[in-house]
């Protein structure tokens, strides 16, 4: 799908929600823009649902620093993309080129099911709302599978196979900062579950051996998550798998043995490549199997977790496999300038690095990176607040005010490639050392 000097995609989003699908898309967007796109979130609302319009960005994802708008160019040189429970949306454009991403076909059941009920209730009170069904595949010029499980549904419902491109997301790049500090040696026997899927059978997993240390992940933040997940040898899923679930891939980042049933993703070798040994259909399977595989694990736990290393490192390159996918979907070949972050705050030496940048065409200056300035409601001659978020204006160029926790982040991201200092001190360098690598950190003097 070729993109146009003057091409606009926007990435159709939920407002104020955090879970897996906004995340993806916010991740989409950010990626977009480290390529040079004019990308940017399009807030939508669902039915039933209402958002703060002057704060639509969930406090979890303003870490990614994208642009948001609630209209858009309805141009065939622009595109539009749009997550599967949101396919009445798919209408609202005529010349725009569409993306469907599908992220999980569950969501996609269900909300054509939340669509429907009000009609039925009250057939005449309006219109039954468009989405998208596949009788007409040519409503959408792409259809992206964010997992084999999705690619196999889409095929049966006659979506061609031309049509539909292979494009995951990958896990917050923070979790494998932690997941690297983990010690195998400290594991404990215990087991690790989601009670809010596959309960059912997991219920009889926990009645048949009282004596296993069961701990459900429930009313846990995300750091809470992390240490459970640190602390247990197994993790346990039985749920339907509508896509490729976020616990699974962070339990085997974890250094956890990874045990699912066979439903969803989970029922083929691409989206769970765990060795058929560690998959139990539950279906059909006596809980005393499962029993006595999770006991077989505790007592070869190492040489269990070697067996799952294919399923592990698929993990660590999704992140890379994403940034492909997208530039190969755009036909994106061309990139823009290494982006660099200004690390010394607002003053002299920023000014003076930004304004050297901007004259020149190695680096482009993108943040400048202040604590106390970066989210403080202030506007005056050089501080510009847009979207909630403040930029210092250098010249005719505005670059964005972040914070250092975000400068990390975006780091991590791509979307910062560089870090710039002017006549920098040791305590500079080395707080910028602590997590880039040694080419990324650069050092000026005057």
């Amino acid at each position: 799908m070729k993109i146009y000097s003057d091409s606009k995609i926007y990435v159709l989003c939920p407002a104020n929600i955090h879970t897996g699908g906004p995340e993806s898309l916010h991740q989409l967007t950010s990626r977009l823009i480290s390529f040079g796109v004019d990308a940017k979130i399009l807030f939508c609302q669902r039915v039933g649902e209402f958002f703060d319009i002057n704060d639509p960005v969930h406090s979890s994802l303003k870490k990614y620093h994208v642009p948001y708008t609630f209209g858009f160019e309805d141009s065939p040189r622009n595109i539009f993309v749009v997550p599967e429970p949101l396919t009445e949306h798919l209408y609202a454009v005529k010349k725009c080129r569409r993306v469907l991403w599908w992220m999980s076909v569950n969501n996609y059941l269900e909300n054509i099911l939340a669509l429907i009920r009000p009609c039925v209730d009250n057939p005449l009170a309006e219109p039954v709302p468009k989405y998208f069904t596949f009788d007409n595949f040519d409503d959408v010029d792409e259809h992206w599978a964010k997992c084999e499980f999705v690619r196999q549904f889409l095929l049966l419902n006659g979506i061609p196979a031309k049509k539909i491109r292979h494009v995951e997301t990958y896990m917050n790049q923070t979790f494998f900062e932690q997941a690297a500090k983990i010690d195998l040696a400290a594991k404990k026997n215990l087991v690790a579950f989601n009670p809010r899927k596959g309960y059912e059978f997991t219920k009889k997993l926990i009645e048949l051996a009282p004596d296993i240390d069961w701990r459900p992940i429930q009313n846990m933040t995300p750091a809470q998550v992390q240490q459970l997940l640190a602390e247990a040898k197994i993790y346990i899923d039985f749920g339907e798998h509508p896509g490729r679930d976020r616990l699974p891939r962070e339990a085997t980042v974890s250094r956890c043995v990874v045990i699912t049933g066979k439903c969803g993703a989970a029922g083929n070798d691409v989206d769970i490549n765990i060795p058929a040994e560690f998959k139990f259909d539950e279906r059909t399977t006596s809980p005393d199997a499962v029993i006595k595989k999770i006991r077989e694990v505790f007592k070869n736990f190492e040489p269990s977790l070697a067996a799952q290393k294919d399923f592990c490192q698929r993990v660590y390159d999704d992140k890379k496999n994403f940034s492909d996918a997208i530039s190969s979907a755009f036909g994106i070949k061309k990139f823009p300038p290494p982006s660099v972050s200004l690390t010394q705050g607002v003053d002299e030496k920023s000014f003076l690095l930004a304004e050297e940048f901007f004259s020149g065409k190695e680096l482009l200056p993108k943040f400048i990176v202040d604590d106390a300035v970066a989210n403080a409601k202030i506007t005056d001659d050089l501080i510009v607040r847009e979207q909630n978020r403040n930029y210092l204006r250098v010249g005719k160029n505005l670059v964005e005010l972040i914070t250092f926790a975000d400068a990390k982040f975006l780091y991590q991201e791509g979307r910062i490639q560089k870090f710039a200092l002017l006549e920098p001190t040791p305590e500079e360098i080395s707080a910028l050392k602590n997590f880039a690598a040694p080419d990324d950190v650069l050092s000026f003097t005057r």
